[in-house]
């Protein structure tokens, strides 16, 4: 008795595998005229769709993007600039009350109390934005812990001289020291990170690679509606399928609201960089560059012998402000013509001005007139150094004021035309695949 291998017959009964299912659909799209229909309707559902998804996120990514510029780090970089700001000049204002001692007007007084407010205020801003954990952690706790330290030492400064003690000046000096040192560091450190933070939410908000992905996706799915669209005309001699007809057009409305909407955004983003932040950062470094050196001619008059730094701090700060390309002639090339570049003229005008006034100064104080020195540095005329200072501040404030406005009202445009985009891509695409599958399932219908 022999044993033979006998071949399994297959069970009527049983079912096909997945992939001979796979390779008949496969087969029945290739060689059958409701295959190929169907196949060309899912590949432009599968288009429509990717690019709604890709519009999608873009639109939410550009959006979030312009807004954040709007509500978040544009006004944590203005109350970056503003703790500075008062920090430098609230420095600047102490000095000059100590060198008028009992004749210091209220007027004085109340504009450095006004300045530590501010920058009280502009702290508590920031603050409440940093997370704890943060690169500026350390500045803000440095700034918190420090600033009351610095009153303090002005106050004890203020209260020593005005017993006749001479002493007083060694209070005020370890007090601009201390907030030169640590506080204007810190606040420069979180100045910087804030602009930082500022550039990089203007570059989401021009759009980027997810734009572009978009757009090549949207223009493809079009392609692949029209040709749905010829193959449904040849095979079943209709001019027109009204769900069809549908999907390009919602394609077609997404396409030019997501092109004039993103295009808007950008154009709005880089003209708020352009016009707004970018001449901005120079004229609030040129602002920081005057008050610190304005503090410099102050203590290195109550300071009398021993203000060598301070004057040499002076010089430096002054070259870099008013020196060929220093950093008024950079915030005037970045401004371009127009009422800012006239701005920063006129600071670079008045600021060649006040060296000359600082230079009789130092003259007077050199040649034993330290009275004289003093009360030409602190005149509030024309001619005089607090004068044509405040004139180089008045026109400064006056540039960024300027471009602080244009950033602020262009990144408002970008923000403002994306701000129903998201919504109307979700809409548009579902009617775009809504309409597609309304069209083309009675054309597969009529094929059984």
């Amino acid at each position: 008795m022999s044993l033979t291998a006998e071949t399994p017959v297959p069970d009527a009964g049983s079912s096909p595998s997945w992939r001979a299912r796979a390779g008949e659909l496969v087969e029945l799209g290739r060689t059958t005229r409701v295959g190929q229909l169907a196949r060309a309707a899912l590949v432009a559902l599968l288009l429509v769709l990717l690019a709604g998804v890709l519009a999608l996120v873009a639109a939410l990514r550009t959006a979030a993007a312009a807004d954040d510029v709007v509500t978040r780090s544009g006004p944590l970089t203005a109350s970056a600039q503003e703790l500075y700001r008062a920090l430098s000049d609230a420095d600047t204002s102490a000095g000059q009350g100590f060198l008028l001692g009992a004749d210091e007007p209220a007027t004085l007084r109340l504009r450095y109390q006004t300045d530590l407010a501010a920058a009280g205020r502009a702290l508590a801003v920031l603050g409440s934005a940093s997370t704890g954990s943060g690169a500026d952690a350390p500045a803000v706790t440095t700034l918190a812990q420090g600033i009351p330290a610095y009153t303090g030492l002005v106050e004890t400064a203020r209260a020593v001289d005005r017993q006749g003690l001479t002493y007083g000046s060694a209070y005020l000096r370890e007090a601009s020291a201390f907030l030169r040192g640590a506080l204007l560091p810190a606040a420069q450190q979180i100045y910087d990170l804030q602009s930082a933070a500022l550039a990089d939410e203007q570059d989401g908000a021009d759009g980027g690679v997810w734009t572009l992905l978009a757009l090549v996706a949207l223009l493809a799915a079009l392609a692949a509606v029209w040709r749905l669209h010829r193959r449904i005309a040849h095979t079943t001699r209709r001019r027109l399928t009204p769900g069809v007809a549908l999907a390009a057009g919602a394609l077609a409305v997404l396409g030019v609201w997501g092109v004039l909407a993103l295009g808007v955004s950008a154009y709005a983003t880089a003209s708020s960089r352009d016009d707004g932040t970018g001449p901005n950062r120079d004229l609030v470094a040129a602002r920081f560059a005057v008050l610190q050196s304005r503090s410099d001619e102050i203590l290195t008059l109550v300071a009398r012998s021993t203000g060598g730094a301070y004057e040499q701090d002076y010089v430096r700060r002054s070259i870099a402000l008013y020196g060929w390309q220093g950093l008024l002639d950079r915030a005037r090339a970045a401004a371009g013509d127009g009422p800012v570049a006239d701005d920063a003229l006129t600071a670079q005008v008045a600021g060649r001005r006040s060296i000359t006034v600082h230079e009789l100064v130092r003259t007077l104080d050199v040649a034993g007139q330290y009275d004289q020195a003093v009360a030409l540095a602190l005149s509030p005329g024309a001619d005089g150094g607090q004068g044509a200072v405040a004139q180089v501040q008045d026109a400064l404030d006056a540039a960024v004021a300027r471009t602080a406005t244009s950033a602020a009202d262009d990144a408002t445009l970008a923000r403002d035309a994306t701000v129903l985009l998201p919504l109307g891509v979700v809409v548009l695409t579902l009617l775009a695949a809504g309409g597609l599958v309304a069209g083309v399932w009675p054309r597969l219908q009529e094929y059984r």
